[in-house]
């Protein structure tokens, strides 16, 4: 026995496609033939003399783009006012053969010299068969929408670029006419035969070639936006970044910093005076310095730069195999000997203790350096000096495996990385130039 719900869903798929009861037996799995007829005859809706009506063809074609495009059946057949069942069966039929199954089949009154099984063929082939590649075409040409402009494929053909259209028609020319994509997708044959010119030609070989060069040459430490300005050409930045995306020229990204000096309050630390503020006016007004460690296969080796805000030049470094006394101490050294008579700068750190012992302070008080520190644990307040040692690692550490290299290999790195850094790195800041080159045009440097 089968329930009425079951009964009333047969019935409603017979009248709202163009299935035949064994076909719609079939779809279901229920019931047989015989009883699924006498359910029909049990609907007033249902009459031997007179055909099922049958939805339009355009209907269809609008169900099965909308359930491309994402959209569940039923909210489908809501939308197109139809069944659900009907909206799965021209989806399954889709699936299966294409745009061609789902074409309403054209039926007509049965007689009584028509035997059973046997359907009517039309008269015009010709007219049948121009029919069937016109849905032939139309279903390559929803399929290929997806797959060569990657596009929805409900998307109106219309609102195609001829570029688009262009790649379309080379795409299905071994299977149609070029006069027959033409035609469907309203390109003139003019516009065809331009793009279709014009699409083996790169117009950005050129740049392609220089962008490598340049993206070599600085070690692969170049993003789009130093890359857009060494190119100097009328170009726009977002072409930069698409070429490099192209050609997998991918910049360098930073890691995490692991190493502290903080040893507790071993003697009163002084104010705060640069306040995260890391602009200057001029140069040796305001240097900011800190320690970094950096892998070899033998040891570590340990960085101390002192860095001005006015243009980030690196005053003075020392590099050391021991974060000591010795090593920070002789950095300061070497960066005082750089000062004009009578300069009095600032030196901001962090609370790290090679800043907190006696020496240093000594050297800072007979050279009349003015001390500022760090609150405790507060990174952000020595923020200019951290991005100097993560632009370093990421740039020229970890790329190039540095941790592979001996001690004094990465020494011999870290003074050939400083002098690039300090002679040809380009910055945004100052014009596209690289700190010594602006103090040059600034004329504050032979």
């Amino acid at each position: 026995m089968f329930s009425q719900e079951e009964r009333g869903r047969a019935v409603e798929l017979y009248f709202s496609t163009d299935m035949t009861t064994q076909q719609v037996a079939e779809h279901l799995g229920y019931p047989t033939r015989q009883c699924l007829e006498r359910w029909l005859h049990e609907d007033p809706r249902y009459a031997d003399a007179i055909a099922k009506p049958i939805i339009p063809f355009s209907k269809r074609v609008r169900a099965v783009r909308l359930c491309l495009a994402g959209l569940q059946q039923k909210q489908a057949a809501a939308q197109l006012g139809v069944s659900p069942a009907v909206v799965h069966h021209w989806m399954v039929s889709y699936r299966e053969k294409g745009l061609v199954a789902v074409q309403p089949r054209r039926r007509t009154m049965m007689t009584e010299k028509d035997k059973p099984g046997i359907r009517p063929v039309s008269d015009d082939v010709g007219e049948l068969r121009r029919r069937v590649e016109e849905l032939e075409l139309e279903n390559a040409l929803m399929r290929q929408v997806v797959d060569v402009v990657k596009k929805d494929p409900g998307a109106s053909l219309r609102r195609l670029s001829n570029r688009e259209k262009t790649r379309l028609i080379d795409r299905l020319r071994p299977m149609f006419s070029l006069h027959c994509l033409t035609r469907r997708l309203m390109i003139p044959l003019s516009s065809y035969h331009y793009h279709h010119a014009r699409a083996g030609h790169d117009k950005y070989s050129d740049i392609r070639v220089r962008m490598r060069a340049l993206f070599k040459e600085s070690s692969s430490r170049y993003g789009y936006r130093r890359l857009h300005h060494a190119l100097d050409l009328r170009v726009s930045e977002k072409i930069v970044r698409r070429i490099m995306r192209e050609e997998g020229l991918v910049a360098r990204i930073p890691h995490r910093r692991r190493y502290g000096s903080y040893r507790g309050e071993t003697t009163p630390a002084p104010d705060n005076l640069i306040h995260r503020d890391f602009s200057a006016c001029r140069p040796n007004m305001k240097w900011l310095t800190d320690i970094t460690e950096i892998k070899a296969c033998d040891g570590t080796v340990y960085v101390s730069p002192m860095i001005d805000c006015y243009d980030g030049t690196i005053v003075a470094y020392t590099t050391g195999l021991h974060p000591n006394a010795r090593l920070a101490n002789t950095m300061l050294g070497k960066a005082i000997g750089t000062l004009p008579d009578d300069t009095r700068v600032i030196v901001h750190s962090d609370r790290g203790c090679h800043y907190r012992w006696p020496e240093w302070i000594r050297i800072c008080q007979e050279h009349g350096i003015i001390r500022s520190m760090s609150r405790k644990g507060c990174s952000p307040d020595n923020s200019a000096a951290e991005g100097f040692f993560g632009r370093m690692k990421t740039e020229a550490v970890y790329p190039e495996h540095w941790e592979q290299l001996t001690c004094r290999q990465v020494m011999e790195h870290v003074d050939t990385y400083m002098h690039w850094y300090n002679h040809e790195r380009i910055k945004q800041s100052l014009g596209w130039k690289s700190p010594v080159h602006y103090r040059m045009q600034q004329g504050l440097a032979a």
